[in-house]
């Protein structure tokens, strides 16, 4: 609906409304009549009026639409299609009135000179007009006046182009006012010809405008009623149920648009702020399907789980992926929210079962570099996450020694490589010290993945010169791989 036309001009209904405000209409109509005298050119320039009554007959009534479509101005004449645009999302500036538009020009042609002519209205208004309003605008020049009652638009026409006016404003009633200013405006010989409707009997004095408070907030066909409720009633009531049954359909339609477009604007936004955000630790549950059966207590299809797992990994960040599953089903089973709701007592029966898998793994024809790498970053991962580390080591050491012994106890005077860089490696694994293999303090899980990855990529790239990684000649020849023994994580 927010097809622009030309300027500020957009199409309303299939009718180009002038979206301007009434200063900026009346000096696009100032500058037409100049250059038509300029260029000595009789080009009219046509003014139409749109409100809530007439819009709803324009459909109904083919010539009526055709003419106010060929205006060469339509402006928003009432309220109700200013706020009817605008929920439809056109950007009506102001309403501008025939009356108030009427009453700026008058006064802009009396300082040009300007020739005008009215017609329409009972003869004793035209006569009250021609006396009130050359006073009210001085030096406003009316060459002529015509009541309108004749039907014949070919001689009311005629006895305009008699008095030669350049400005024609017009009172009939619609939708006979619309097509004579259509159809006879350059049978008058004017430059400018603008429908006005009642703005006749205001300006005489006949009928009341509604008071100044009621216009700027849209009441002013409320105060007609008020005035006139014999006559206004019945019309107001047909022509606004006709119009609501217009508008309202397509400004649903364009509100729901509107706000379909908005809800997916904020669920883009939110998706990308919740990828952005980092994940805690209640939701390593719902991190991977792939633990889906991997359950400690039912040893013999979580040991089948475990070697079918590690026989696939083939990437680096798949070895992660898997320690944070692992520690997932070990500590999330028994819904807690975050680390801190932990039952670390009830876990430990669950740790002790996963050791005893991975005890088992070691024995079968496993890799056991892909194991331990897996396993090895299980252990610091709950160590980073148990409030008292210390103790937890030491119930590790006692329930599974042969593992700690071989994942984070090796003699110390051995070296360790990590691609192109070597660290020292000694371990003090007892209950009353804190230092990790190799530091001073506790790692991160960052630089803990750091170094998993290249000992997972090397393991990998060796996996296949044999069956079994720590079988063969290859093994027992220590003079290459003599630091590969050790590559597991600590």
């Amino acid at each position: 609906m927010r097809d622009e036309i030309a300027g500020q001009r957009a199409a309303f209904f299939g009718l180009p409304l002038d979206t301007r405000q009434r200063h900026h209409v009346c000096a696009d109509i100032r500058m037409k009549l100049r250059e038509t005298t300029a260029a000595n050119n009789r080009t009219c320039f046509r003014h139409h009026c749109l409100n809530a009554i007439k819009l709803p007959a324009a459909l109904r009534d083919e010539k009526l639409f055709a003419a106010l479509s060929r205006a060469s101005c339509l402006s928003a004449d009432g309220m109700g299609i200013v706020w009817a645009s605008r929920l439809m999302g056109i950007r009506v500036s102001e309403r501008v009135t025939g009356i108030d538009l009427m009453t700026d020009l008058l006064a802009m042609f009396a300082r040009d000179g300007v020739r005008v002519f009215l017609l329409g209205a009972r003869q004793e208004v035209l006569d009250q007009l021609t006396i009130s309003l050359p006073v009210r605008f001085p030096g406003l020049n009316i060459v002529g006046t015509h009541h309108g009652y004749e039907m014949d638009d070919d001689k009311l026409a005629s006895s305009v182009a008699a008095c030669k006016p350049d400005a024609l404003f017009v009172a009939l009633p619609s939708p006979r006012k619309e097509l004579f200013v259509d159809q006879y405006a350059p049978e008058t010989g004017c430059r400018f010809v603008m429908g006005v409707g009642g703005a006749f009997d205001v300006l005489a004095g006949q009928v009341r405008r509604a008071p100044l408070i009621w216009q700027r907030i849209g009441l002013e066909f409320l105060w007609r009623i008020v005035c006139q409720p014999h006559y206004m009633v019945p019309r107001y009531g047909r022509g606004l149920a006709a119009f609501s049954r217009v508008v309202l359909p397509k400004i649903a339609s364009f509100q729901i648009a509107r706000l379909r477009g908005a809800i997916q604007r904020t669920a883009c936004i939110l998706a990308v702020i919740m990828m952005l955000l980092p994940l805690p630790v209640a939701d390593l549950r719902a991190q991977s399907d792939i633990g889906a059966n991997f359950d400690p207590a039912n040893r013999q299809a979580a040991l089948n789980w475990l070697e079918s797992e590690l026989a696939e990994l083939s990437d680096p960040e798949d070895v992660g992926q898997m320690i944070e599953v692992l520690v997932g089903a070990l500590l999330i089973a028994d819904g807690a929210e975050d680390s801190n709701a932990i039952d670390w007592q009830a876990s430990e029966e669950s740790v002790n079962a996963l050791l005893s898998l991975f005890e088992a793994v070691f024995g079968g024809g496993t890799n056991r570099f892909l194991a331990e790498t897996v396993l090895g970053g299980v252990i610091l991962r709950l160590i980073d996450l148990h409030p008292e580390p210390g103790q937890f080591r030491q119930n590790m050491r006692t329930n599974a020694p042969g593992l700690m012994t071989r994942l984070f106890e090796r003699p110390t005077d051995r070296q360790l490589t990590f691609t192109d860089t070597q660290a020292s490696v000694s371990a003090t694994f007892d209950g009353d010290t804190t230092r990790r293999v190799g530091q001073s303090r506790r790692q991160s899980e960052a630089e803990r993945t750091r170094k998993y990855a290249p000992l997972l990529v090397i393991g990998l790239q060796l996996q296949g010169s044999s069956d079994n990684l720590w079988e063969g000649d290859d093994y027992e020849d220590q003079s290459d791989l003599a630091e590969l023994e050790d590559a597991s994580p600590r």
